[in-house]
């Protein structure tokens, strides 16, 4: 029998999920004026996605602009005095102090006029708009939904018995990729990116990701469903046989006649397999296997060892 080693894989049902994802809203209260992009629309870092009505907060500018300027200009005249010891430390710093609140205030209307704008914070896709334009919203009320476009999250979760056969640092050097249940014979490639620090009692297991590259020739959105694969550096041995050896075969296991030299018998036994079929348990090196006419034989049948001859 040929012997293999190989890097065992583990798999794990896995979600893919946005590495950054964002619900966007006005930090003031106000009528909708506009919401310059729909649902799938890509933007870039720093467009406006949605504008309020600036009337109300640019009136309001308007009037502490106004304000500040004659406090200001009291504040440098009464700063002027001062200093020719014409008016008490008093006076001056009353008007200091109302100088200073009518800057604040002012920078104050200057934010909120700002705020009537929503800025996109990074490069994504909208995934879900909640208003229409002329709608009156609420400071903070949600407006739209951003999802990052380019690297995408992949959420799953490992049992404790696993997690705690590894340090989080061999976890973290571990060798990860996804497959996507709409491409299964695509491999991503990915990193890792977090895990739970206390497991889910219902599950016994712990909340981790991994963080994938999208891939550019498939259409990859948040909420598709797939599989982590943990590939471990350690090799393990494993051995290569025919087709014709198998009795049956199922997902990690399958049946083959093992020949005992002694009483010249064959007894079924049962193998795992890895995900490329080679036997991982339930064979050691030098144990023969019938490789011929597997289906014609039965429990404890006597068999003769056949020998390949020269030229055949």
């Amino acid at each position: 029998m040929p012997e293999l080693n190989f890097a065992p894989v583990s798999s794990y049902l896995a979600q893919v999920d946005a590495t950054d994802r964002a619900q966007l809203s006005f930090q003031v209260a106000g009528q909708i004026s506009s919401i310059d992009v729909k649902m799938g629309e890509a933007i870039k870092k720093g467009e406006i996605l949605a504008t309020l009505d600036p009337t109300d907060y640019q009136v309001a500018l308007d009037a502490k602009q106004a304000e500040f300027d004659l406090v200001e200009s009291q504040w440098k005249r009464a700063k002027q005095l001062f200093a020719k010891k014409l008016i008490s430390a008093d006076e001056f710093d009353r008007n200091e102090t109302q100088y200073k609140a009518a800057e604040a205030s002012l920078a104050q209307a200057k934010a909120d006029l700002g705020y009537t704008q929503i800025i996109a914070p990074f490069d994504g896709v909208v995934s879900l708009t909640y208003q229409k334009p002329f709608e009156v919203v609420g400071a903070k009320q949600p407006i739209l939904n951003l999802i990052s476009s380019d690297d995408l999250d992949v959420t799953f979760t490992i049992p404790v018995r696993e997690v705690k056969a590894m340090t989080l640092e061999e976890l973290k050097n571990q060798h990860f990729f996804v497959t996507l249940d709409s491409h299964r014979n695509q491999r991503i490639e990915a990193r890792f990116r977090e895990i739970a620090m206390q497991p889910d009692l219902d599950t016994n297991s712990y909340a981790a990701a991994v963080t994938m590259i999208k891939p550019h020739n498939i259409n990859v959105l948040s909420g598709m469903s797939g599989q982590v694969h943990i590939q471990s550096e350690a090799k393990e041995r494993a051995f290569s046989l025919p087709a014709s050896a198998w009795i049956s075969q199922q997902d990690s296991s399958g049946k083959v006649w093992r020949f005992d030299p002694m009483t010249e018998q064959i007894h079924q036994i049962q193998l795992s397999t890895n995900e490329s079929g080679a036997v991982t348990a339930g064979l050691q090196q030098g144990d023969q296997i019938v490789v011929a006419g597997a289906a014609n034989l039965v429990e404890g049948q006597r068999v003769k060892l056949w020998t390949r001859e020269g030229g055949i």
